[in-house]
């Protein structure tokens, strides 16, 4: 099993900016994060980009649907330089098919992601906006330091004006001022 995942494997190397999957595309590969920051992103009725999501962590399976046959929901793009390993879809569903605990990895990983998205929603809808930015913080440590605000903003659901008052006040709240 591990040979023939071994074989399947292609690297891929995206500059900053470049697209992993752009919404409406259907996957061909499945692209695990070696390293980098991945975003998903899709525009609102008024064509404002709306952050969906962030990938970050190492390992990660970056898909945009749990049918691999679906064509994407969103756009995804890489925030820094990203590498990844990929494997072509058909060759997942043979190993799917023919090795079981690849069966039961593939619905660890989805339960996770299911998990992980509801925390997401559930943080975003009921929580007050200084509650959703510590959260982030907690979240993604260190990722405010690398990516804009204005991706942090749109994915908290706030302006980038109320974001740059919340880091101003926890600024405050650490250094208070003799």
């Amino acid at each position: 099993m591990i040979e023939a995942l071994s074989d399947a494997c292609a690297p891929l190397h995206l500059a900053a900016g470049d697209f992993l999957i752009r919404e409406g595309e259907k996957p061909t590969v499945v692209p695990f994060l070696l390293k980098g920051i991945v975003r998903g992103f899709l525009f609102d009725v008024n064509g404002r980009e709306i952050t969906d999501c962030f990938a970050v962590q190492p390992g990660i399976p970056v898909m945009t649907s749990a049918d691999l046959q679906a064509p994407s929901p969103l756009s995804v793009d890489a925030m820094v330089p990203s590498e990844f390993l990929t494997i072509p879809i058909p060759e997942v569903q043979r190993l799917l098919e023919r090795y079981p605990v690849l069966q039961q990895l593939y619905h660890r990983l989805l339960i996770e992601s299911f998990s992980m998205h509801w925390e997401m929603k559930l943080t975003l809808c009921r929580d007050t906006a200084m509650q959703k930015y510590q959260w982030f913080l907690r979240k993604y440590p260190g990722l405010v330091d690398q990516i804009s605000n204005k991706c942090i903003a749109s994915f908290l659901g706030m302006t980038p004006v109320t974001l740059s008052k919340l880091r101003r006040i926890l600024r405050e709240k650490e250094n208070p001022k003799a």
